[in-house]
């Protein structure tokens, strides 16, 4: 009784693994079978899992798709050989990895695609609210996903204090300049005081000052059609981001018409 036990405890072990393979309970039995007989026949694996004889067909072509058995031609007779359970398993899981490439190949053309179809259906204003150093993060990340040039009015400070210098530099700059988009700030000359934004940057980064400093905790960014507003409360950062093609208009509009209006550096 004890063996019959554990004989029985093994195969629902191997059904629930073959499971998780996407094997279905047929599929695992009729599997099962073949390993266990050197030349089977769709009659003679019927007998053994109680599966009707057409059925077992349509299972044995799902087995054979996957790569772990395979057919024996032997006295003019077609047989069902099981193929040895590591190179099968390799097989498999080959198979899946080349249909995986395939489906990131296919997602990769098709999200833009669908994108494409989201904002011309959508003419809602779109707002979203972050704080903290991970809502920072998740902006920087929108801007360099965007690929657009970049559009700054306020204090820099915010964003640099916010998760550093440096880290602001490898998140933003340097993955912008791979892109080959500039961006425009207007701030003041404290900035300058920063070793990262002291250095020219060609037509990368461009400045322009304001005569006196720019003492608002809140800076606010422009990007495509996005509109990042960022303000400081007691060392809390708190973001608004909306996506309007009307109103990233008007604030670009603002933007240059002050811009035209300071010194050039």
């Amino acid at each position: 009784m004890s063996i019959n036990v554990v004989i029985l405890t093994n195969k629902t072990t191997m059904e629930n693994f073959l499971k998780k393979l996407d094997f279905d309970e047929k599929e695992s039995s009729i599997y099962l079978a073949c390993l266990k007989g050197k030349l089977n026949t769709p009659a003679s694996l019927s007998r053994q899992t109680g599966v009707k004889r057409s059925t077992v067909y349509f299972y044995l072509e799902k087995l054979k798709e996957k790569g772990i058995i395979a057919y024996k031609i032997k006295a003019k007779k077609k047989y069902i050989i099981a193929i040895p359970p590591r190179q099968a398993l390799k097989n498999l899981i080959e198979k899946k990895e080349e249909e995986i490439i395939r489906d990131k190949k296919i997602a990769d053309k098709l999200v833009p695609q669908l994108e494409k179809i989201t904002r011309q259906a959508s003419f809602d204003t779109q707002v979203n609210y972050y704080s903290g150093k991970e809502g920072l993060r998740i902006v920087m990340n929108k801007i360099i996903e965007e690929k657009k040039d970049i559009y700054w009015i306020g204090s820099l400070e915010i964003a640099l204090s916010a998760i550093g210098e440096d880290r602001f530099y490898r998140l933003l700059t340097l993955k912008r300049m791979k892109q080959t988009t500039s961006s425009y700030a207007i701030t003041d000359k404290r900035l300058l005081l920063k070793k990262r934004f002291s250095e020219r940057l060609g037509d990368f980064r461009h400045f322009r000052f304001l005569d006196k400093n720019f003492e608002i905790p809140a800076l606010l960014v422009l990007f495509g059609n996005n509109i990042g507003i960022m303000s400081e409360d007691n060392g809390k950062i708190k973001i608004v981001l909306i996506n309007d093609s009307a109103m990233s208009q008007i604030i670009y509009f603002t933007f240059r018409s002050l811009w035209d209006r300071l010194p050039k550096n």
